[in-house]
C-alpha cells in the first residue's frame, strides 16, 4: 500500500526543519536576557563586595603601620594636608608640628586630613580605598604629642553616635555607641583615638589623588561623618533617598593601639608607669631624709620633705602630663615611731585630670615602709 502526502503537509515540515517559530524565539531571547542579566548583576556584586573587603584589608593594614609608628615614636602621626597634589612639597607626610598639626584642619581636640601614609612607611595605593579616593583621618591633637613617658596615658576624644543627630549623654536622644564612662566619672575609656574612614562608593566628600575634594554628601549621617567636628555616624548600608550612607569607618580606641605594645614589653602601660615614677619619688624622700637626719647616732631622726625634691619631669608628671600630687602627714620619723602611722601620699588625678573623680590613683605610704630604709643606713 502506497501512502500519500499532501503538498501542504511537506510545506510545514519543511518551514520548521528550517529555524524556531517567532514564538519559540521570542521565548529564547527573554530566556537569555534573564540569564544575561543574572550573570552581571551576580557580576557586580562581587565587584562590589571587592572593593569593600579591599577597603577593610587596607584599613587594617593602616591600624598595623599606626602601632609600628607609636612603637617607634611614642606618638601618633598628624594627619596629612588634605588637598595637596601630587608630587607637592608634603604630599602623603603627616603635617608640621605635632601638637598643633600645622595644615591640617583643627577643630576642637581633634585634627582631621588624610592618612599620612608616607609618614606610616605605606604605599601611596595603601593610602587610597577600594574606590580610589584617599581615606579620612582623623586623631585626638594631643595624642601626636605624647612621649615615652606619656604615650601610655593615651586617651581619645571622639564618639560614635548610631544616627543625626549625633547627641552625647547625659542629654536627652543620647545615641552614642562607644560609651562606657563609670558612675560618677568624668572620663570615657572606650572613647576613640583615631578614625580611619572611606567615604564608600559615592565617594561624597572624599578627596581624590590630586587632593580634590568631590562633591558634599546630602544625607544627614553622611554629612556628620565629613563636618571635621569630633562625632562620627557609624551605622549599616542604606540606600534611602534622603539619607544614604555607605562610609565604612575603622575607630581606634587606646586599647586597640596600645595592647599589644604593652604586652609585648614595646611600652609599659599607665600603671607600670606609675608604679616606676612612684618608686623614684620614694626613693628621692629616702635619700633626701638620709642626707638631712639630725641627732646622734643611736637616736638620728630622719626629715620627711615637706615638698618633692628635685626630680626630672619625667617622675614628677603622670602618664597623663599632670604634676603628682604629694602630701606629707608627719614631719619627721624616728626608729621609736609607730610603723602604722601615714608618712605621706602621692596623687594622680588620673585621665579625667578632675580632683576627686573616681579615677584618681592614690598611693598611701606608712611609716614602716620608710623605717626599714632607714634601718640599713643606720640609727
Amino acid at each position: 500500500m502506497i501512502c500519500q502526502v499532501s503538498p501542504s503537509l511537506l510545506s510545514n515540515m519543511r518551514v520548521r526543519q528550517k529555524g524556531f517559530t517567532l514564538i519559540e524565539l521570542s521565548v529564547v531571547l527573554v530566556i537569555m536576557g534573564l540569564l544575561m542579566g543574572a550573570i552581571f548583576g551576580a557580576g557586580s556584586t562581587q565587584i562590589a563586595q571587592a572593593r569593600i573587603t579591599s577597603t577593610k584589608q587596607k584599613q587594617e593594614a593602616i591600624k598595623l603601620a599606626l602601632i609600628s609608628f607609636i612603637a617607634r615614636n611614642n606618638r601618633l602621626p598628624c594627619p596629612a594636608v588634605s588637598n595637596l597634589a601630587l608630587g607637592a612639597a608634603g604630599y602623603g607626610l603627616e603635617a608640621a608640628t605635632p601638637g598643633t598639626c600645622t595644615g591640617a584642619t583643627i577643630n576642637g581636640q581633634v585634627a582631621t586630613g588624610i592618612v599620612p601614609w608616607a609618614s606610616l612607611s605605606l604605599s601611596d595605593e595603601n593610602g587610597t580605598d577600594g574606590y580610589y579616593n584617599r581615606f579620612t583621618y582623623q586623631v585626638t591633637l594631643n595624642a601626636t604629642n605624647t612621649t615615652s613617658e606619656t604615650i601610655a596615658g593615651l586617651k581619645g576624644a571622639i564618639s560614635t553616635h548610631s544616627g543625626t543627630p549625633a547627641v552625647l549623654p547625659p542629654a536627652a536622644g543620647a545615641n552614642q555607641t562607644n560609651n562606657c564612662t563609670p558612675v560618677g566619672g568624668n572620663y570615657n575609656p572606650c572613647s576613640v583615638v583615631v578614625v580611619v574612614m572611606s567615604h564608600g562608593a559615592d565617594g561624597a566628600g572624599a578627596f581624590d589623588r590630586d587632593g580634590i575634594q568631590k562633591a558634599a554628601p546630602a544625607g544627614a549621617d553622611e554629612i556628620e561623618n565629613t563636618n571635621n567636628d569630633s562625632k562620627f555616624v557609624i551605622k549599616d548600608y542604606s540606600d534611602a533617598v534622603a539619607n544614604p550612607f555607605d562610609d565604612i569607618l575603622l575607630p581606634l580606641s587606646a586599647p586597640d593601639l596600645l595592647a599589644g605594645l604593652t604586652t609585648h614589653g614595646t611600652i609599659g602601660d599607665y600603671r607600670a608607669s606609675i608604679s616606676e615614677d612612684l618608686s623614684n619619688i620614694k626613693n628621692s624622700i629616702i635619700a633626701d631624709a638620709v642626707r638631712n637626719r639630725a641627732g646622734a647616732p643611736g637616736a638620728f631622726i630622719y626629715p620627711i620633705a615637706a615638698a618633692l625634691p628635685a626630680l626630672p619631669a619625667s617622675t614628677t608628671l603622670d602618664p597623663w602630663g599632670n604634676n603628682y600630687v604629694y602630701a606629707r602627714n608627719i614631719a619627721s620619723v624616728s626608729n621609736a615611731t609607730a610603723g602604722n602611722i601615714l608618712t605621706y601620699t602621692v596623687t594622680s588625678y588620673g585621665p579625667d585630670l578632675v580632683v576627686g573623680g573616681n579615677d584618681d590613683i592614690v598611693t598611701q605610704i606608712n611609716v614602716n615602709v620608710l623605717q626599714d630604709a632607714f634601718a640599713k643606713a643606720g640609727w
